[in-house]
């Protein structure tokens, strides 16, 4: 199977920008059969790719924070990318078009929010008191139907984003599925499309792997979030 995946954008200076693809995403997606075509941020046509390659899903990587003026947000001095935003609002818009399954994990997952109309919390322990970059968390099943398709109502993730999604910054096109103690959202589906993601990070250390294979299995397989 075929999956376009997104890359990070690495800000190099003097024209030495580069994309780049953690070999962590690799080297896990390959155990699961699927061979990533990596899809570049500065290609003024990415269709060509869809067209020329028969591609079967699409996946959202993490990375670069996004531009606040994406949602109205007060500007900050992150390590934004307006190549990435922009590639990533292709992807999505691709992934509705063509009817494709699209899964996001972390940014990937902030972005889908962003696109449907929803906003982020810049700094998750500014907002809340704690901290979600490089630690491990409790995360719970609020949907009923995913804690029964995953097997447990509650396990531990990584985590590594300091921005975030909170209940009131969720777009009303969106349904989440898990949720920290904090109030971090964690888990995010369309109801109408085959869309979702998640906002710890599967290919790394430190996730519920059960959980991780039956989330990325139904990907896969086009079942429960992302049923054809």
């Amino acid at each position: 199977m075929i999956i376009a995946i997104s890359q990070r954008n690495m800000k190099m200076g003097k024209g030495a920008d580069r994309d780049a693809l953690e070999n962590d995403y690799v080297s896990y997606y390959e155990e699961f059969g699927l061979t990533l075509v990596p899809i570049p941020n500065v290609s003024r046509n990415i269709d060509v790719y869809f067209k020329k390659i028969p591609i079967e899903g699409i996946i959202l990587t993490g990375g670069n924070d996004i531009n606040p003026k994406l949602y109205g947000g007060k500007p900050i001095d992150g390590d934004c990318s307006d190549d990435m935003d922009n590639t990533y609002k292709k992807l999505i818009e691709i992934a509705l078009e063509r009817k494709l399954p699209l899964f996001g994990n972390c940014r990937g997952a902030q972005f889908i929010n962003v696109f449907f109309g929803g906003k982020l919390i810049q700094d998750v322990k500014e907002e809340t008191g704690v901290n979600h970059v490089n630690v491990k968390h409790k995360i719970k099943i609020t949907d009923e139907k995913a804690a029964g398709f995953i097997g447990k109502k509650e396990f531990i993730a990584n985590s590594y984003h300091k921005q975030g999604i909170m209940k009131d910054t969720l777009s009303s096109e969106l349904k989440d599925f898990a949720i920290t103690d904090d109030g971090v959202i964690e888990g995010i589906y369309h109801p109408k499309y085959p869309i979702a993601g998640v906002l710890w990070h599967p290919e790394r250390p430190g996730s519920d792997k059960e959980a991780d294979k039956k989330l990325i299995g139904a990907f896969i397989k086009r079942k429960f979030f992302w049923k054809a």
